[in-house]
C-alpha cells in the first residue's frame, strides 16, 4: 500500500505541477496580450503626437510667412505714405521756381532741395505719371475740365496738366489733375 500510496502523492504532485504549469502558460499568454495591447496603443499615441507636432511645425511656417509678408507689405505702405506726404512740398517747390527769378541764389538753392526730393522719390520707386499729350486713363489721371480741340489734337487726350500725379509700379500716390480735348 505505500508503494500505492506514493504513487497516488507523486501522481497528485504531477497533476499539481501540470496544474500550476498550465496556469503560468495562461498568465504569461495573458501577460503577452496585455503587453502587445500595451504596445500597440502607445504605438497609436506615439502616431498621434507626431501627426499633432507636424501640424504645428506646419501651421508655425505658414504663420512665419503670413508675418514676413505683412510687415514687409507695412514698410512698403509706411515708405509710400511718406512719400504721398511729401507731394504737397514738391508743389510747392515747384512753385517756388516758377515764381523766382532767373539769377536770384535762392532759385538755386530751391533747385538743389528739388533735386533732392526728385532723386528720393526715384529711390523710393516714385515716378511721375506722364500726362500732358497723352491719352485719358482714369487709372492715372483725374479729368477736371474738358476744351474744345484746336487744330488737330485728338479727343480724349491731355491737354494740361494742372497738377502732377505720382504713382509707383504697383499704385498711384496720387492721379493727376489735367485738362482733357473733347
Amino acid at each position: 500500500m505505500a508503494k500505492n500510496k506514493e504513487k497516488k502523492e507523486l501522481q497528485q504532485t504531477a497533476e499539481e505541477e501540470i496544474e500550476q504549469a498550465a496556469e503560468a502558460e495562461k498568465e504569461t499568454e495573458t501577460e503577452e496580450i496585455d503587453v502587445q495591447k500595451l504596445l500597440s496603443q502607445a504605438e497609436a499615441q506615439r502616431d498621434e503626437y507626431l501627426d499633432a507636432l507636424l501640424r504645428e511645425r506646419a501651421s508655425f511656417e505658414n504663420f512665419k510667412r503670413r508675418n514676413e509678408s505683412a510687415v514687409s507689405k507695412a514698410r512698403i505702405d509706411a515708405k509710400l505714405d511718406t512719400a504721398a506726404g511729401f507731394l504737397p512740398v514738391l508743389d510747392n517747390l515747384e512753385r517756388a521756381l516758377t515764381a523766382a527769378t532767373e539769377d536770384s541764389p535762392l532759385k538755386e538753392g530751391i533747385e538743389k532741395v528739388y533735386k533732392q526730393l526728385i532723386t528720393l522719390f526715384s529711390e523710393m520707386g516714385v515716378e511721375e505719371i506722364p500726362a500732358e499729350g497723352e491719352q485719358f486713363d482714369p487709372n492715372l489721371h483725374n479729368a477736371v475740365m474738358q476744351v474744345e480741340p484746336e487744330g488737330e489734337e485728338q479727343s480724349g487726350t491731355i491737354k494740361t496738366v494742372l497738377q502732377k500725379g505720382y504713382r509707383t509700379k504697383d499704385q498711384v500716390l496720387r492721379h493727376s489733375l489735367v485738362m482733357v480735348v473733347k
